[in-house]
């Protein structure tokens, strides 16, 4: 199925009015922009009169801050918690490390929801001030942040290299970040991803490599 059908089917699906205008909200917002999209076209998409959605959400704002929320309870499926960290750094297997590592990125990719609120972030984070917050805190330096622990945890404990654990962490997150935001584009626009994947694979290959002994 293709993303209008997910949404769709989402919507076809939902077992309230609540949800129902929630999941028409990420499509659209994800489509058209959330400048572009107004309460009368929200409302006819759903098949609601205009102020039944105010039943549910105080505004269109109310609405765009409800579904930063459940990315953000949802980014816990996509990063390390402590135990995770902590457990990383005692395993000593950087290689190990980054395959678990991009398992949680891979969950972007596979949630439908997660993988078009997350395209929702990056393009209103240029104009929206909660969805530039969001994607500082949760798509940067989060994730940057546990790696940073886990490669100075095992450089401490002499299982890698001694290395610039900050300039090796921000050259392995932000090449692989790239690599993903390419991954999603091609996904939208229903181009191959395959040449992406392959291109991960070899980008975690380069890092364990250089920071194996």
């Amino acid at each position: 199925m293709n993303k209008k059908e997910v949404f769709q089917k989402m919507i076809n699906d939902a077992a309230t009015t609540k949800e129902r205008i929630f999941y028409s909200a990420v499509y659209l917002f994800s489509t058209k922009g959330f400048a572009n999209v107004g309460i009368r076209e929200l409302c006819r998409s759903v098949d609601i009169k205009e102020s039944a959605l105010y039943n549910h959400y105080k505004s269109k704002e109310d609405l765009f801050l409800s579904i930063l929320e459940v990315f953000k309870e949802a980014s816990s499926k996509v990063v390390f918690s402590d135990e995770e960290i902590e457990s990383a750094v005692q395993s000593g297997d950087i290689a190990l490390f980054f395959k678990e590592n991009m398992k949680k990125f891979s969950y972007s990719t596979n949630n439908p929801l997660y993988h078009t609120i997350l395209q929702i972030i990056l393009m209103e984070s240029y104009t929206n001030a909660h969805a530039h917050d969001l994607a500082r805190s949760h798509l940067y330096y989060l994730r940057r942040d546990y790696t940073e622990k886990v490669l100075r945890g095992m450089m401490d404990n002499g299982d890698i290299k001694e290395c610039d654990v900050e300039v090796v962490t921000a050259e392995y997150y932000y090449g692989l970040k790239g690599l993903l935001d390419e991954y999603l584009l091609r996904e939208v626009w229903n181009e191959d991803t395959d040449v992406i994947m392959k291109r991960i694979e070899k980008h975690i290959a380069f890092f364990v490599e250089i920071l194996k002994k």
